[in-house]
């Protein structure tokens, strides 16, 4: 009797610690972003959005999310009545001022949906450019072929610089970040150039991306900007999600769309992910930044290694709030954020910030555990 009470307890306790071990090694589940009221309005450089969102959100598991229609052109009752969490504005003309559709201006809609909604926030399609920006020379989608990408980046931050400082403008009439841009122009361009570079697996020129000379976006274009708006609106990866449109896309290069929306919107501040005011005098820990100049960067970086991969949260959040509490006269010139690794463990952050046409580089340290180990400030020569 005593050995089968003493083997009972043993199995009992050997089963109670298997079950303990089993709960340690599961990874605890990534909590999911409450569902949104969203309402799409554009043209037809935007109508497959709303579909591709609400393909991700289902495969996301995401609950509640509705899409929210205009009862008629025109008629943004819903958003008075405090029943739209977002709004998402795309047409091709996007950095024309006001953005306006059916006689509503982006400063109007946004005050009438705060005023229903202290939540609401509203989210425009930085897109591609007409023609590439190069008017007469694109008479066919062939003429695509012919773009200079460096030029075509260079038109596209002529173009979104203005509108940047337009949603500054908005954001501080309203006392908060609720106007954000989708950068779906510089994503593409991007794209292209892996297509040039032979890292886009599947589609030999850029001409094959587009279905029209104007350009009207192709499946791949299509896939990438609903990719991009996902993840700035639900401000949540789509790497991974498994979703039935666009079939005619491999799974790898749905994949590939998928970590290079993430990586644009992720770290553009004006997306909303990465927080977004000429460099100050450094504080305890930090150096002080050197005189501008080429030799300065590659000093600075020696024996650091760029990567595409996402440093651990913690050294996320922490970047994040450095680029938040950078002066108001810099924060808006914050324009990308680059990461690194070197072979000791540590990671590195460098954040782009443009001042009076200076580049300046705070470059931003990690030891092991992800703790911020100092800031290094060096710039560009004007």
């Amino acid at each position: 009797m005593r050995y089968t009470l003493l083997i009972g307890i043993v199995c009992g306790l050997l089963a109670w610690s298997n079950h303990g071990v089993a709960q340690e090694a599961k990874p605890p589940a990534a909590e999911k972003p409450a569902g949104l009221r969203v309402m799409f309005n554009g043209n037809s450089w935007f109508i497959f959005v709303p579909w591709g969102v609400a393909d991700q959100v289902k495969a996301a598991g995401i609950e509640r999310h509705k899409e929210v229609r205009l009862p008629k052109p025109g008629d943004f009752s819903p958003i008075e009545s405090g029943d739209v969490d977002v709004y998402a504005h795309g047409v091709h003309w996007w950095m024309e001022v006001p953005w306006g559709k059916d006689g509503v201006t982006a400063e109007k809609l946004v005050e009438t949906g705060l005023k229903a909604n202290p939540n609401f926030r509203a989210y425009y399609h930085a897109a591609w450019l007409v023609h590439d920006g190069r008017g007469d020379a694109i008479k066919t989608t062939a003429d695509y072929d012919d773009s200079k990408l460096a030029d075509l980046q260079a038109a596209l931050d002529k173009t979104r610089k203005p509108v940047e400082a337009i949603v500054d403008k908005l954001n501080g009439k309203f006392g908060k970040k609720v106007v954000f841009l989708v950068p779906v122009g510089d994503a593409t361009v991007k794209l292209r150039e892996m297509v040039l570079d032979g890292k886009y697996p599947g589609v030999k020129k850029q001409s094959e991306l587009w279905s029209d000379a104007m350009p009207h976006a192709g499946p791949h274009v299509s896939a990438l900007s609903g990719y991009c708006h996902f993840a700035a609106i639900y401000r949540t990866s789509p790497v991974g999600l498994k979703i039935s449109r666009w079939k005619d896309l491999t799974d790898e290069q749905h994949a590939i769309l998928q970590k290079l929306a993430w990586d644009m919107v992720s770290k553009y501040p004006y997306a909303g992910i990465a927080k977004f005011e000429a460099p100050q005098s450094p504080k305890e820990g930090e150096k002080a930044a050197p005189k501008p100049g080429a030799a300065n960067v590659a000093d600075a970086l020696k024996g650091w290694k760029e990567t595409q991969d996402l440093p651990a949260e913690t050294v996320v959040e922490d970047y994040n709030d450095y680029i938040e509490k950078l002066p108001k006269a810099e924060r808006p010139g914050v324009s990308n954020v680059k990461y690194y690794v070197e072979g000791k463990g540590q990671s590195g952050v460098a954040v782009l910030v443009f001042v009076e046409r200076v580049e300046w580089t705070h470059f931003l340290t990690y030891d092991k555990q992800n703790k911020r180990t100092g800031v290094t400030k060096f710039a560009v020569g004007k």
